[in-house]
């Protein structure tokens, strides 16, 4: 049986469209933002600052998922931006429960979305949007270093 030597044994991967990243950088994002919240409730030291390792890890998640070069940065950048939102409005929403004493699910339903959005960005300071910078920065890094096999 002949063999054909022109095939390369190379995997064959085409590049990543607008929706896929957009698809990941959601899915990822979403499971960020409630990530972030929980450790920030758990270990409430520098809070804000947990999403520069969950950046970190977004990037190499991006890494994981066979993205490369601009399409890991922009999966990556979306996906903090999407958790940044995300953990801010869960945070939103944990302020309003605390306050009126009840439970995070009830305080999710009952308060809607206007007031836990405006509650989130009432609450928003000079570190946490220092916080976002260093991990689209962190981030973005992460998604462009690369290995060997990978070039």
């Amino acid at each position: 049986m002949p063999t054909n030597t022109s095939t390369s044994t190379a995997p064959n991967r085409a590049a990543p469209g607008a929706t896929a990243i957009l698809v990941s950088a959601l899915l990822g994002g979403m499971a960020a933002g409630v990530a972030w919240c929980f450790l920030a409730l758990w270990l409430p030291w520098f809070a804000q600052f947990w999403i520069v390792p969950i950046a970190i890890a977004l990037a190499v998640s991006a890494r994981w998922q066979g993205y490369r070069n601009c399409s890991a940065i922009a999966c990556t950048v979306f996906a903090t931006c999407i958790a940044f939102v995300y953990a801010q409005y869960l945070f939103g929403a944990v302020r309003i429960a605390d306050s009126m004493g009840l439970p995070l699910r009830e305080a999710l339903f009952k308060a809607g979305f206007g007031l836990t959005a405006d509650v989130a960005w009432a609450n928003l300071r000079m570190a946490d949007w220092i916080a976002l910078a260093i991990a689209l920065l962190a981030g973005a890094g992460a998604a462009r270093l690369h290995r060997r096999a990978d070039s």
